[in-house]
C-alpha cells in the first residue's frame, strides 16, 4: 500500500472495476458495486431499434460484427447502431467507422447503459467483463454470438484439458452464464456445430449461416486490395506475404523466429515477382511488436491495421502457426503454409482438435523446412486438399452469411419488446 497522508489514512476511496475500495483507518474494505449497476440496468427500458456491437472487448471496426453492421447499413435499416471501443477519441481519429455508427467507451457506465437498453447484442467474444459489472440480459433482449474463429484447430474453453482444471472457477461460472444468455451462435460447418456446442457450454440455437467476415472472399476485392496497399505504401508490382502467428498460453515469444529474408527469397524463386512481408501478431502479443518485428524495406509491422480480413484478401501468400485466420484465407485458395517450431509443446499445453497434418497446408518446424516447402509447393495437390478438407468439415461458406444474419435481425426487430 502506498504511503498516505494523515487524512487519507483515515478515509480514502478508489475505484477498481466493479469494486469500490474504501480505506478506513488503514484497513481496506472492498464493496462490490455490481448489484448497484444491475439495479440501474434493470430499470432501463429496452429500445426496440438499438443494436450494440463489440469486437474483441473494445477493439476497432472488424471481424464478424463489422460485416453484419455493413449489411445493415447497406440495407438502410433504421436502427440505432452502437459500437463499444477502448478509445472513442482514437477511433474517431482513425476515421474507419461509418457515420451511421455511434461510438461509446467500452469500460464506461454509458456502455453498460447502452447494453442494458439494446434490443440486440452482437459480439465475437464473451461478455464476462460486463457480467462482472452486473449486466444481465432482460426479457425482450437478444444476444447473437458470432465467435471469432473458423474451423479452428486450437482447442477452446471447456476442451482445453491441460488447463481447464486450473481456470478460476469464477471465470468458468461467468463464461457459463454468458453462454446461457446467448440466443444464437453462428457457425459455418458441421464441425463447428459440434465443437462450439460442447466447448462453449452452449445449449441454445445454432445458426449455421457461415461467418460474415468471410463473405469478403466471395466478392470483388479490388478496392480493398488498393486500400491496404495505400495504407502501407506498397507498390502495385510488389507481392504480399502475410505472417500471422498465434499466441501462446504461456506467454512465450521465442517461437516467432521467422527468417523473413530467406523466406521472401524462396517466394520470389517459386512464385516470381518482388515480395514484401506484412507481419501481424495476435492481439495478445502485439505489445511486443517493436521487439519482434524489425521493420525494413522488406518487412512491415502490420499489427495495428483495423481489419485482418482486408489484409488476408490483399495478400498473395499467408504463413501462420496455429491461427484460425489461415482457414479463412484458405477460402481464397491462395497458397498458405504452417511454420510452427513448437508443435509438440503447443499440443501438450492447449491441444488440437485434429492433427495439423490433416490440413491442406505444408508444415515446417524450422526455417529450412519452410523454405523447402515453398520451393516445392504443388498447387494442384493443394487445391485438391482444400476441397477435401472443406468437405470433410462440412463447411458451407458461400459469401452470404451477413445477409442471413441481417435477415434474422429484421425478424427479431419486428417482435414487440
Amino acid at each position: 500500500m502506498s504511503k498516505l497522508r494523515p487524512l487519507e489514512y483515515i478515509f480514502s476511496i478508489t475505484n477498481s472495476g466493479t469494486d469500490k475500495l474504501i480505506m478506513f483507518l488503514g484497513i481496506p474494505i472492498r464493496i462490490d458495486q455490481s448489484k448497484y449497476y444491475r439495479e440501474i440496468c434493470e430499470t432501463l427500458p429496452v429500445q426496440k431499434d438499438k443494436i450494440v456491437f463489440e469486437n474483441f472487448n473494445g477493439n476497432s471496426y472488424g471481424c464478424n460484427p463489422k460485416y453484419i453492421a455493413e449489411e445493415i447499413i447497406r440495407r438502410n435499416l433504421p436502427y440505432d447502431l452502437v459500437w463499444l471501443v477502448r478509445s472513442v477519441t482514437k477511433e474517431k481519429e482513425k476515421n474507419v467507422f461509418p457515420e451511421q455508427i455511434r461510438l461509446v467507451g467500452y469500460g464506461s457506465k454509458q456502455a453498460l447503459k447502452e447494453l442494458a437498453s439494446a434490443k440486440i447484442w452482437i459480439d465475437n467474444q464473451r461478455k464476462n467483463y460486463f457480467l462482472k459489472k452486473g449486466l444481465r440480459k432482460k426479457e425482450g433482449q437478444y444476444y447473437i454470438q458470432t465467435w471469432h474463429g473458423s474451423l479452428g484447430i486450437k482447442k477452446l474453453d471447456a476442451d482445453v484439458d491441460a488447463f481447464v482444471g486450473e481456470l478460476k472457477q469464477e471465470w468458468v461460472n461467468r463464461s457459463k452464464l454468458d453462454s446461457s444468455m446467448m440466443d444464437y451462435l453462428l457457425t459455418d460447418s458441421e464441425f463447428e456445430n459440434k465443437i462450439f456446442r460442447r466447448a462453449l457450454w452452449f445449449n441454445n440455437e445454432i445458426k449455421e449461416f457461415g461467418h460474415p467476415r468471410n463473405d469478403i472472399f466471395f466478392k470483388d476485392s479490388i478496392k480493398i486490395k488498393q486500400k491496404v496497399r495505400d495504407f502501407y505504401n506498397i507498390p502495385e508490382d510488389k507481392k504480399i506475404l502475410l505472417y500471422v502467428p498465434s499466441f501462446r498460453d504461456s506467454g512465450n515469444i521465442d517461437c516467432y523466429d521467422l527468417e523473413y529474408e530467406k523466406v521472401l527469397k524462396a517466394m520470389e524463386d517459386r512464385f516470381g515477382g518482388d515480395w514484401i512481408c506484412l507481419a501481424r501478431l495476435h492481439p495478445r502479443t502485439k505489445k511486443y511488436d517493436k521487439e519482434l518485428i524489425m521493420e525494413s524495406d522488406k518487412l512491415i509491422d502490420a499489427c495495428f491495421y483495423p481489419d485482418i480480413q482486408e489484409m488476408l484478401v490483399s495478400s498473395d501468400v499467408a504463413i501462420t502457426d496455429y491461427s484460425s485466420c489461415i482457414f479463412d484465407f484458405m477460402l481464397s485458395r491462395k497458397p498458405a503454409f504452417v511454420f510452427a517450431t513448437d508443435i509438440k509443446d503447443f499440443n501438450n499445453d492447449r491441444g488440437f482438435y485434429y492433427p495439423l497434418e490433416t490440413t491442406p497446408f505444408p508444415i515446417a518446424v524450422n526455417n529450412k523446412e519452410l523454405v523447402e516447402n515453398v520451393l516445392k509447393f504443388d498447387d494442384e495437390k493443394y487445391q485438391k486438399d482444400i476441397t477435401n478438407f472443406l468437405e470433410d468439415k462440412g463447411c458451407m461458406e458461400d459469401g452470404h452469411a451477413s445477409e442471413r444474419v441481417v435477415d434474422l435481425i429484421e425478424q427479431i426487430m419486428k417482435e414487440e419488446v
